[in-house]
């Protein structure tokens, strides 16, 4: 199982300190996806209400023998709705992924991010490639594109947080490849850091 964590932390630069926990609000709004079907995931929120947590059971992208051309992608959309103290502005700033491939010679695969706080201007976009020959557990940090995208000043904001798995192999015949973040481990997760300033 994977499990996906959203946790504040300080921005650098900025002087604020951490919101208290009682002012600061996260709710799930939505999970939709191929890789993320109702059916196979679940979401929890901490007591805090400073992360929370999604478990899938099918996130999973093949592509080889056996495979259609549909399980070569699989998505996954999360949006949640952040209520903020006024005068705070939150982004998120680095994630964490980590999962596991299984790349036969001439395959590979990619793990795509979309992070977007809705009515703040562009999304960051970032893309993890993988060579063929990989067979093991794999971590990457994503930095978030070109930076930190800021909710609304003071204003209860949804952010939107777009994944995508990819597999590709080289011919309709070739053994089959796979990425997942549909871990047997449950030590395997994905952690979203906050970082968050006055404004």
């Amino acid at each position: 199982m994977l499990r996906l964590m959203i946790v504040t932390a300080l921005l650098a630069s900025g002087p604020v300190a951490g919101p208290p926990a009682d002012r600061v609000t996260i709710d799930k709004v939505k999970v939709n996806g191929t890789g993320c079907r109702s059916d196979t995931v679940a979401v929890g929120i901490s007591l805090d209400k400073t992360a929370f947590t999604v478990i899938y059971s099918d996130y999973l992208a093949q592509a080889g023998v056996g495979s259609k051309n549909k399980d070569e992608r699989r998505t996954c959309s999360i949006t949640v709705r952040l209520t903020v103290p006024a005068g705070v502005s939150y982004a998120v700033s680095s994630v964490d992924y980590r999962g596991f491939a299984h790349l036969e010679p001439g395959g590979s695969a990619t793990l795509s991010g979309r992070y977007h706080f809705q009515g703040s201007g562009a999304p960051s976009y970032s893309v993890h490639p993988f060579g063929s020959g990989l067979d093991d557990d794999w971590l990457v940090t994503d930095a978030v594109g070109s930076g930190p995208v800021y909710s609304p000043c003071g204003k209860d904001s949804k952010v939107d947080i777009d994944t995508e798995l990819r597999a590709v192999a080289d011919r309709a015949d070739a053994p089959t490849s796979y990425i997942t973040m549909d871990a047997t481990d449950s030590a395997v997760l994905s952690t979203y850091h906050l970082t968050y300033r006055t404004c």
